[in-house]
């Protein structure tokens, strides 16, 4: 039975009325540049729902929240954390507050949770990390709710709007180079989630390298495991128990490496002495998991910031907006997780 006492919300206005969200909060909010006609629907249709707006969406042209919002759809806890520090440090630095919402990228009114959550909380702009960052549906859900965004990490990051990016793909180029100078010629490569444009640039980089250099791949050794370290494990158990194994593995991420080396453990294998192990973006645990990991330094918490600071900016209208996109460098860092491939390694027991 549905609710006859239900509140009338902005998008019911906006159905009746036959206009954006967005319009109907310019009327509500008294701004001028709308036109008299569609005021005077809007005005009539409020009146007829009954609407009463919240003293946020009261609030004069100009007026401001002071509040940010992180949406996320992240399986991988150690990009999450790194990620959310960094925001967290520049909003308060600039007197802002930080709302995070996890949210499935993969709901069917994934949308609808967006615009629901960006309206009540009033937010004066959103974060949007990986996958989310390249969902057309939410981008223009954003757009009609007139709320800034600033994509960490996109598929297109030439595209309009706040992007902060770094090269992926040249960063796993540069690592697997290394692998191969070290002298290895038969490398695994774990993937992240299927589908999304990071995990892509990661294993471009790898084919990029090993093409260059001459070397085969065996797709054999080319396994996804969703940036998560127990499926990280089972793929290191089937790469290294086939009838010939690889003497280095390259994981896109820390965690799926930390997930590799315990495999390696649990078949009898040493690291690196067996096989070398790698990962990427230099989280917390390539140094606390053992032999410490080589990887490559992903900024996130510089990102993140960044992030904020453009955000803001174009909340107070002071953005230069010749400088939307910016762009962060990688390092690569050596550890002890890796050395040269040892002769014994490339058969497996």
């Amino acid at each position: 039975m549905s609710n006859i006492f239900r509140r009338a919300t902005i998008k019911d206005v906006a159905q009746r009325a036959k206009v954006s969200i967005k319009t109907v909060s310019r009327v509500v909010r008294q701004e001028p540049n709308v036109k008299p006609e569609t005021r005077k629907i809007v005005e009539a249709a409020v009146k007829e729902l009954d609407y009463r707006p919240t003293s946020a969406a009261r609030s004069s042209v100009g007026a401001r929240s002071y509040m940010i919002g992180l949406l996320f759809d992240n399986p991988n806890p150690s990009y999450t954390s790194a990620m959310i520090r960094g925001v967290l440090m520049e909003t308060r630095a600039q007197g802002y507050h930080l709302v995070v919402e996890p949210i499935t990228a993969s709901d069917e009114d994934v949308t609808e949770k967006v615009k629901r959550f960006v309206i009540q909380s009033n937010l004066d702009g959103v974060i949007l990390p990986p996958p989310l960052c390249d969902r057309q549906d939410i981008l223009e859900a954003l757009n009609n709710l007139d709320k800034p965004c600033a994509r960490l990490a996109p598929s297109d990051p030439g595209s309009d709007g706040i992007t902060v990016t770094m090269d992926d793909r040249q960063a796993s180029q540069e690592l697997t180079a290394y692998l191969i100078s070290l002298g290895h010629k038969d490398i695994a490569f774990v993937t992240g989630r299927e589908g999304t444009a990071t995990t892509e640039r990661r294993l471009g980089g790898y084919r990029d390298a090993m093409k260059a250099a001459g070397l085969t791949i065996n797709e054999d050794w080319v396994l996804s495991a969703g940036y998560e370290y127990h499926l990280a494990l089972e793929a290191g158990e089937k790469i290294l128990s086939g009838p010939r194994r690889p003497t280095a593995i390259f994981a896109a991420n820390d965690d799926m490496a930390a997930g590799i080396i315990a495999a390696c453990y649990k078949l009898g294998l040493s690291v690196p002495g067996d096989v070398s192990v790698a990962g990427f973006d230099d989280s917390v645990i390539a140094s606390v998991v053992w032999p410490q990991l080589t990887t490559v330094r992903q900024p996130i918490e510089e990102m993140a910031s960044l992030a904020v600071n453009q955000l803001i900016a174009t909340a107070r209208d002071v953005k230069d907006t010749d400088n939307d996109h910016k762009k962060v460098r990688s390092e690569l860092i050596v550890r002890a997780s890796t050395d040269r491939p040892y002769a014994a390694a490339n058969v497996a027991e």
